[in-house]
C-alpha cells in the first residue's frame, strides 16, 4: 500500500502549482479575460492581447465581399457570416461565468498555438447566392452543324456552353481569406459534334435510290415530308437511329395525307401512306454502309419499289426501323427527292469494315448521274 502521507504531499504540491499558474495568468492579464491570450491565432492571424472588438475588426475584413467572372462582379450578402464570427469570438474572449477560478482555467486553455478557427463563411447564406449567380452566368451552347449543298459540305462552327461549377466556386470562395472579390470557377464545354468531328465526314458509304409515281400526289407528299425529316440527320459513333423518332407522328397536323398502305394483307387509306418507301430506301443505304440493323419489319404484301422481301415497313408506335452507327466517326444522312425518285446517301468516315461505296445502286435501276 502506498504511503498516505506521501500521496497527500504530492497532491498538495500539484494543487499549489496549479494555483500558482492560474494566479500568475490572472495577474499577467489583470483578470481581463476579454483579451486574447499570448499566442492566440485565428486563420493564421495573431490576436494576442486584442479585445473582442479588436479581434472582430481584424478577422471580419478577411471575409470576401463578392465574386466575379470576366467583367462582371457580384456582391455577396455576408450578414450571417459576420454574425457567426462575432458569436464565436464571444465564446472565446468573454468569461463564461462568475467564477474567477473557472475563467482563469478557460483563459489558460486559450493560450498557445493556433486555435480551432471558425468557418469563414456561412454555407446556408452563401450557397443560395451562388446558385442565383449561376443562373445569370450559365449559357447553353450549340454543337457544330453541317449541310450538303451541290455535293459539298458547308460546316457551321458551334458555340461552347458556359457552366458555373457551384461546388468548386464555394470551395474556392471559402478558402480565399483576405480577398475582397474572388473569381468564380466557370467551365467552358464544347458540345458534340465538334467542327473537327464534322470535317472528318467525307466518304460515301451508302447510296440507294427508289422510284414512285408522282401522279399519286398524296403519297408523293408523304414521301417528300419523311425525306425532309431524315435529311441532314447526324448520328454519333455508337449512336442509334430510330425512323419513328426522327420522322415523328404521321397525321394531318404534321402535313401528312391519307394514302394507300398495307394493313394485315389488305390495302387501306391511312395518314402517311407511302413513307415506308423512305424507310425501305434508307434500309438499303444502311446495308450498303454495313451498319448494324437493330429492327426491321417487312410488309404483309409485296411492294414494288424494292426487291421482294427487302423492304422495311414502319408504323408509328408499333413497327420501327432502327440501326446503329458502327463506324468510328459521325455519319450524315442525305435524303433527296426528285420528280419520281427518292435518293438516300450516307456519308461517314470509311474504314475496312465500312469501305467507300464503289458506285450507287437503286431499284429497279441505278440513279442517273444528274440526280443530285
Amino acid at each position: 500500500m502506498k504511503n498516505p502521507k506521501l500521496f497527500l504531499i504530492s497532491g498538495l504540491l500539484f494543487l499549489q502549482v496549479a494555483v500558482s499558474i492560474t494566479l500568475a495568468t490572472s495577474v499577467t492579464y489583470d483578470m481581463d479575460y476579454a483579451k486574447a491570450p499570448e499566442g492566440f491565432q485565428v486563420w493564421g492571424i495573431d490576436l494576442s492581447g486584442r479585445t473582442n472588438n479588436e479581434a472582430y475588426q481584424y478577422l471580419e475584413r478577411e471575409i470576401p465581399r463578392g465574386v466575379f467572372y470576366q467583367d462582371s462582379t457580384y456582391p455577396l450578402t455576408i450578414t450571417q457570416s459576420q454574425n457567426n464570427l462575432q458569436s464565436w469570438l464571444n465564446t472565446q474572449l468573454i468569461p463564461e461565468g462568475d467564477s474567477w477560478w473557472m475563467n482563469a482555467v478557460n483563459h489558460l486553455k486559450r493560450m498557445g498555438p493556433e486555435q480551432l478557427s471558425p468557418e469563414l463563411l456561412d454555407e446556408n447564406e452563401i450557397y443560395p447566392q451562388l446558385e442565383n449567380i449561376a443562373q445569370q452566368i450559365n449559357k447553353g451552347g450549340k454543337p457544330a452543324s453541317m449541310q450538303l449543298h451541290n455535293g459539298k459540305f458547308a460546316i457551321q462552327s458551334g458555340l461552347p456552353s458556359v457552366v458555373m461549377d457551384i461546388p468548386a466556386s464555394w470551395e474556392h470562395l471559402n478558402e480565399s481569406k483576405g480577398l475582397n472579390s474572388v473569381p468564380l470557377v466557370v467551365n467552358s464545354l464544347e458540345l458534340t459534334p465538334t467542327e473537327s468531328d464534322l470535317r472528318k465526314i467525307k466518304d460515301v458509304i451508302g447510296d440507294y435510290t427508289t422510284y414512285f409515281d408522282p401522279i399519286n400526289t398524296a403519297r408523293t407528299n408523304n414521301v417528300r415530308l419523311a425525306a425532309n425529316a431524315i435529311d441532314g440527320k447526324l448520328i454519333e459513333p455508337g449512336g442509334e437511329f430510330s425512323f419513328n423518332q426522327v420522322v415523328g407522328k404521321r397525321d394531318k397536323e404534321t402535313g401528312y395525307l391519307p394514302a394507300y398502305t398495307f394493313v394485315d394483307q389488305t390495302v387501306v387509306l391511312d395518314d402517311g401512306g407511302g413513307i415506308c418507301q423512305d424507310s425501305s430506301t434508307l434500309y438499303h443505304a444502311v446495308k450498303q454502309s454495313q451498319l448494324q440493323v437493330l429492327e426491321r419489319n417487312t410488309h404483309s404484301l409485296p411492294v414494288t419499289y424494292v426487291p421482294k422481301g427487302q423492304d422495311a415497313t414502319v408504323a408509328y408506335g408499333l413497327l420501327d426501323f432502327r440501326f446503329r452507327n458502327t463506324t468510328q466517326g459521325y455519319i450524315y444522312i442525305n435524303a433527296r427527292t426528285g420528280n419520281n425518285w427518292i435518293r438516300i446517301r450516307i456519308y461517314g468516315v470509311a474504314d475496312e469494315n465500312h469501305p467507300v461505296l464503289a458506285e450507287p445502286d437503286g431499284y429497279p435501276i441505278k440513279p442517273d448521274p444528274n440526280m443530285k
